[in-house]
């Protein structure tokens, strides 16, 4: 295989690049891109994705339409659902999503499809880049047979096949795709060095990595570290309100120590593609070489848990403070995306909190400015105002994802009770607002099964 006819084209950008997935992480990676000088194509199933960036808007929350226009009107950047567009690309990643299955696995099978798509148009010296997030072993045990059978190539010998795995933040204003670092771990040598080679154009630091199997452990690590963190903090929560101490003012205290401890805070819960999902797929790599992960249950349980215990407050709280039972009452639920400003829902715990609400016999509307409308199973419900009437006509606001858009001083002035689950940071004294994280709030025991 020559390789130097690709690294010339990664040299002078002249390589053509192809991103399939249009999603929140491979939107902004084909923005990079082309960004960099590169001819890049969005692939992706999705019609509507593919007409919007087409006529220069964004599918997604954590791009704007500003930066995709330019890059259109450049012709630096396409989308397309035509999967012949394979055929001309000298690079082709991978941004697909990567989800659990119905009974809490890693389900592959975007992954599978992509590969099998791939496979029809890959050519020799084609650099194939793998960015969705998998278990170790995926890139060479799983997408590169699958490459190879629907090909008759082989990788490291006709093409190189890399494991370099996003590391988006939607939302997130201080870390981007660019100043973020990529791991980058090839099959090969060579293919690690082109695949560095790659990033470089783009990224401000590039990491290269022994295999793919370190840089898939790696993103399964880092989500992991993370989920495991906010799990213990909620346990603490719990813990401070039996003991009747303010979680917060703990919190404050351990981080005047200057080393050994990272800040987590409570919450409703986890939500998002990766903080609830990656540690699943690091649980089944355990589990399929024989050994017993303890910590991912057990921090699942607790975080699973969140989401009950804040209706479990809301229903002691309507109760003590408005005199009914929450079957009675009117609910309304403010910010239910899993992140503040991200129009996303995925695993969002407030999600959760409303479908709790909701089961518990409570009428309960829904303020988002991110989120218009939606479905759940046995109800599509929009997207309320925040008027002061509007406000003041249920019997209870459940602050939950904590949107900047929002005059929370103003909903706090018109409403009857305010049942706050994040603000504790910067805690609004009224008497009218009740939170969950104080000892005042307290309720009895969650079972955690």
């Amino acid at each position: 295989m020559n390789d130097h006819d690709l690294e010339h084209k990664l040299r002078t950008r002249s390589a053509r690049v192809a991103v399939v997935g249009l999603g929140y992480a491979g939107l902004p990676m084909a923005l990079e891109f082309a960004r960099a000088g590169f001819a890049c194509v969005g692939l992706d199933v999705d019609i509507s994705r593919v007409d919007a960036v087409t006529r220069g808007r964004s599918p997604v929350s954590n791009v704007a339409d500003a930066e995709i226009a330019p890059l259109r009107r450049d012709g630096r950047l396409e989308a397309s659902t035509d999967p012949s567009v394979l055929r001309r690309a000298d690079v082709a990643v991978i941004c697909v999503p990567t989800p659990l299955t119905p009974t809490g696995g890693p389900d592959l099978r975007f992954v599978e499809t992509a590969g099998a798509t791939l496979g029809k148009y890959l050519h020799p010296e084609m650099l194939v880049v793998l960015q969705s997030t998998c278990g170790p072993g995926t890139t060479s045990g799983s997408l590169g047979p699958i490459l190879e059978q629907t090909s008759g190539l082989r990788a490291g010998e006709d093409f190189y096949l890399v494991f370099a795995p996003e590391r988006i933040d939607p939302g997130n204003t201080r870390f981007s795709v660019k100043n973020t670092p990529k791991l980058v771990g090839g099959t090969t040598p060579e293919a690690t060095r082109l695949g560095c080679m790659l990033y470089a154009t783009c990224i401000d630091e590039v990491v290269p990595v022994s295999s793919p199997e370190v840089a898939e452990l790696a993103k399964l690590v880092e989500n992991t570290f993370r989920f495991i963190n906010i799990s213990f903090i909620n346990e603490m929560a719990l813990l401070c309100d039996r003991l009747g101490v303010n979680v917060w003012e703990v919190i404050e205290a351990a981080k005047t120590k200057p080393f050994a401890f990272l800040p987590h805070y409570p919450s409703p819960g986890v939500g998002g593609h990766c903080i609830p999902v990656v540690p699943q797929y690091l649980q089944a790599a355990a589990t399929e070489h024989g050994l017993i992960g303890e910590l991912i249950p057990a921090a699942n349980r607790i975080n699973e848990a969140m989401p009950r215990l804040v209706v479990d407050k809301l229903e002691r709280a309507i109760s003590q403070r408005v005199g009914k039972p929450l079957i009675n009452a009117s609910v309304l639920l403010v910010g239910i995306t899993y992140k503040a400003d991200i129009a996303d829902i995925r695993e969002s715990a407030a999600v959760r909190v409303l479908e709790e609400t909701f089961a518990r016999g409570a009428q309960v509307a829904y303020h988002d400015p991110m989120m218009p409308t939606v479905r759940l199973p046995d109800v599509t419900l929009s997207s309320v105002g925040l008027s002061d009437a509007e406000v003041s006509s249920y019997d209870a606001v459940v602050l939950l994802t904590p949107h900047t858009k929002i005059d929370y001083d103003r909903l706090i002035r018109s409403a009857r009770l305010v049942v706050d689950t994040h603000s504790a940071l910067q805690p609004r004294e009224a008497p009218n607002v009740v939170n969950i994280w104080l000892p005042e709030a307290a309720t009895p025991a969650v079972v955690l099964t």
